[in-house]
């Protein structure tokens, strides 16, 4: 099974910006601004795109993908090997409709940014995997947030349901981040 490290996400996002024929802002979610900010133990085969703070021609981004032997924005079943790159759209994902951005690389002609880290927490803590609740611990340690700035981006969710649910697993997020000590 093909996986991104912090090496490989590096080397893909210098490939994308020598390739891309015109400036290009790439917003990551999921896992990736994680393995981008530093979190060593964590790896992927996707590199999530936010399509909303995203600012791209999707031809251009398309072949610079091509170019690099990267999957764009596949749908239906995938070689196991495959590297790719996933335009997500407000669905499964939810999260709030303008937050501001903060900024990982540029690289070339690409612009790498990511939701605040609280964003990503909030929206990790809707779905609640075992992954999604060790990377927003990871981030909480990482950029030391405070349950006061996830409660507020928890509140800023578009979709009432999507809030309920993040507010559900914000006593599971605290009681990892206690027990394995801030």
């Amino acid at each position: 099974m093909a996986t991104i490290d912090a090496d490989r996400l590096r080397q893909l996002f210098a490939g994308l910006g020598e390739l891309l024929a015109e400036p290009t802002t790439l917003c990551l979610i999921g896992s990736a601004p994680a393995i981008a900010s530093g979190q060593t133990d964590r790896q992927t085969a996707d590199i999530d795109i936010w399509h909303a703070q995203s600012k791209y021609d999707a031809g251009d981004l398309e072949q610079a993908c091509q170019g690099l032997g990267v999957l764009y924005d596949p749908r239906g079943e995938l070689d196991p090997d495959a590297i790719y790159l996933q335009i997500v759209r407000p669905g499964l994902v939810q999260l709030p409709p303008d937050f501001d951005v903060e900024s990982l690389g540029r690289y070339g002609q690409l612009d790498i940014v990511m939701p605040a880290p609280e964003i990503i927490v909030a929206a990790k803590l809707v779905r609640a995997t075992a992954v999604d609740i060790l990377d927003a611990v990871w981030w909480v340690r990482h950029r030391n947030l405070e349950a006061g700035q996830i409660e507020e981006s928890v509140e800023s969710l578009p979709e009432g349901r999507s809030r309920e649910t993040a507010s559900e697993n914000l006593p599971l997020l605290r009681l990892t981040v206690e027990r394995n000590g801030r």
